[in-house]
């Protein structure tokens, strides 16, 4: 449910920001809401953690389900004044458009085919610190807690980075280094046993995954008619629905390698699958 939520979420937030901040600004736009995001990210698992030494799971749920509880009401609240879009139809065939534009621009090609190799290999490695952390690092709850907050530190710092000083003509290298740097320090992070160099790989995988996060979207908006933008935006989102293959691929592999090993082969594979589709992502 939770997903089938974000998946409306995602493309229509991106095309809002977009419609209220103009072409020229969307990348500045695009990491600040990076940044929004990641800052809960710096709180939520440090608070979880303390909340899990103090109060045990109960207490974590019972604040979860209040700020849920919190958020409801504020959606409810809402009153909408956006006019139905002309020529609106059914959702499948507003994704064959799609993707038909896709095959004809080959930046769009690379953006997807990247995003696909984040959610593959990269992003699920969030699911493993909570593990490395307590089994390979030996950290109670407060510091597993704070260790998987620091992905999010890094995040927000360079999203603030990026909306300060980049401009469009990095707009790519932006992304593709973004990647390419959360990758490796996805491998250095499953192989060290020192938390603090562990944190340390933590900050600079959230300093890639803000440059891959912030301009994915950005690029996307840049390429896409403006007439296409939400479908093109659409297809990005079943792209990134493809994170749970690699959710359940690492799960697996960690049963039978360990969860930092696993987290370490599934980083390495997903820097082979960008050499492998250098191809398609150069012309971004």
């Amino acid at each position: 449910m939770n997903g089938c939520g974000w998946c409306t979420d995602n493309p229509v937030r991106r095309v809002m920001i977009g419609e209220v901040v103009g072409r020229e600004r969307m990348g500045t736009a695009m990491s600040l809401d990076v940044g929004a995001s990641n800052a809960t990210r710096m709180i939520g698992p440090a608070l979880g953690g303390f909340l899990l030494a103090w109060t045990g799971i109960q207490g974590a749920f019972i604040l979860s389900v209040l700020m849920y509880c919190t958020a409801l009401w504020a959606v409810l609240t809402i009153r909408s004044r956006i006019p139905r879009t002309a020529g609106s139809g059914a959702v499948l065939a507003q994704i064959a458009e799609g993707l038909a534009l896709v095959r004809t621009d080959k930046r769009l090609i690379g953006v997807l085919v990247v995003t696909v190799v984040y959610n593959i290999f990269a992003w699920p490695f969030t699911s493993m610190i909570p593990v490395i952390g307590r089994d390979r690092l030996h950290l109670g709850p407060e510091g597993v807690g704070l260790l998987a907050s620091l992905d999010g530190v890094g995040a927000f710092v360079g999203a603030l980075l990026l909306a300060l000083w980049l401009t469009p003509r990095w707009y790519g290298r932006a992304y593709l280094c973004g990647v390419i740097c959360y990758l490796i320090m996805v491998v250095m992070f499953a192989l060290e046993q020192s938390p603090a160099l562990a944190g340390a790989a933590l900050l600079l995988t959230g300093l890639g995954g803000a440059g891959f996060a912030t301009m994915q979207a950005t690029l996307v908006y840049l390429a896409a008619p403006a007439e296409m933008r939400s479908r093109i935006l659409g297809v990005l989102t079943v792209c990134i629905g493809t994170g749970p293959i690699g959710f359940v691929w690492l799960g697996w592999l960690a049963d039978r390698i360990g969860s930092h090993n696993a987290t370490a082969v599934t980083g390495v594979l997903g820097l082979l699958a960008m050499a492998a589709t250098w191809r398609w992502w150069k012309e971004i």
